[in-house]
């Protein structure tokens, strides 16, 4: 390595830093440096290296076949624009090629805490929001019914999950001395809280699927252990919530009232549980009709829109106005049909069989990639913060050490 590689290598690593430190704050400032990223990338050259590293990777591989396929599905695409426009949406994934390939590994301690950082004051800006002492108003959707600084309550939630078990892990594996202890342990509980007085549902669902997720990976335990062992943390957690947290009680019994209206009805309630099983419902009807590539990545509106006036009209006063599925998995579907569908699952079978064997960061990113599989049972990825997360996770996580553009 020349002395000007190593200096640009150098800088890049402090950028990647930076960039993990902005992710759960601001959208501008994390896509400022990820341009930053990419002029670096640029400069510190060693290509030969860096295509040969991304093109063994089968990882990468999967994530060109789906977005090849993706954009092939233009070709039966009538609304071209709009077309482009969602393609568009997943070229953050970029970045996970140039993230992955200049990474050095020893810098890995250095981002995990400086996102645990950003993380710790989003933290204290909820609470502050939820007790009503926030000096100012950043966002008009500030309230102590939904105190997520910058993100939606959804996302936030998988921000909050991912963080309480990355504390978690660092807590377990590393030694640390009292005064540390005590702060991580205090976090691991606030943040905890903190999930259970937000708004959102899925992301107090998403917590038992992460902490089994953590039992399996970190503690090795067997299956029955790990059922057993999440049920009783589970009974203890929920019920503490049921009784303590408001907006986690209004949630619990909105959603149970949902789900009777609609066995007992035959059909859904207005409300935002109810709206997407509509949606739902009118993906189904759009999937049977275009099984195996779909309607095109332009063309999901259209479809949507033709199954409410002519298939389903009881439905379209209802959700006529909404931009997207609710789900990416359903939306995929109707883009690219099983064929776009199976190809996107192989993104997160190949991580799952390229992911570091090193204990601590293998949790971390199972952990990571199943709480953004669960998001997308009920978003849609792209979704900016998510979006960087997702980077971030499998350039750190899918990092091999023979993978090295120049040797020290």
């Amino acid at each position: 390595m020349t002395r000007q590689n190593s200096t640009i290598h150098r800088y890049f690593q402090y950028i990647i830093i930076a960039f993990a430190f902005f992710i759960p704050l601001s959208i501008a400032a994390y896509t400022f440096f990820a341009a930053v990223l990419l002029i670096l990338w640029i400069i510190e050259g060693g290509w030969r290296n860096k295509w040969s590293i991304i093109q063994s990777n089968p990882f990468f591989r999967a994530i060109a076949l789906f977005y090849m396929f993706l954009s092939l599905t233009l070709l039966w695409s009538d609304d071209l624009i709009q077309g482009f426009e969602h393609l568009r949406k997943y070229y953050p994934l970029l970045f996970i090629p140039i993230l992955y390939t200049s990474l050095d590994r020893r810098y890995i301690p250095q981002i995990v805490r400086a996102f645990l950082s950003a993380m710790i004051i989003s933290e204290i800006l909820s609470y502050l929001i939820f007790f009503d002492l926030m000096p100012f108003q950043y966002k008009p959707s500030w309230s102590s019914t939904d105190p997520s600084p910058f993100m939606n309550h959804t996302s936030y939630s998988v921000f909050l999950i991912f963080t309480i078990f990355l504390m978690l892990t660092q807590l377990l594996s590393q030694e640390k001395n009292r005064l540390q202890t005590v702060l991580y342990t205090f976090f691991i509980l606030t943040m905890t809280i903190n999930l259970f007085i937000n708004s959102g549902r899925t992301g107090q669902f998403s917590l038992l699927v992460a902490l089994m997720v953590f039992f399996i990976t970190y503690g090795r335990l067997s299956l029955i252990k790990t059922l057993l062992s999440t049920t009783v943390i589970t009974l203890f957690i929920f019920s503490i919530a049921y009784n303590l947290s408001p907006n986690f009680h209004k949630r619990s019994q909105e959603t149970i009232q949902t789900f009777h209206y609609l066995l007992t009805q035959n059909k859904p309630l207005s409300d935002s549980t109810g709206f997407r099983f509509m949606m739902w419902h009118t993906a189904g009807i759009i999937i049977s009709e275009n099984p195996i590539a779909g309607v095109g990545v332009g063309d999901d509106r259209i479809a949507y829109h033709k199954v409410l006036e002519t298939t389903l009209p009881q439905y379209k006063k209802e959700i006529e106005g909404f931009s997207d599925y609710h789900n990416t998995f359903i939306q995929i579907a109707i883009y690219s049909g099983m064929i776009g569908l199976i190809l996107f699952l192989n993104i997160f079978i190949a991580f799952f069989r390229n992911i570091d064997n090193n204990k601590d960061i293998k949790t971390m990113g199972a952990i990571g990639i199943t709480l953004i599989l669960l998001f997308m049972l009920i978003g849609h990825l792209p979704a900016a913060y998510l979006t960087m997360l997702f980077v971030l996770i499998t350039s750190i996580t899918l990092k091999s050490p023979h993978d090295v553009v120049f040797r020290h």
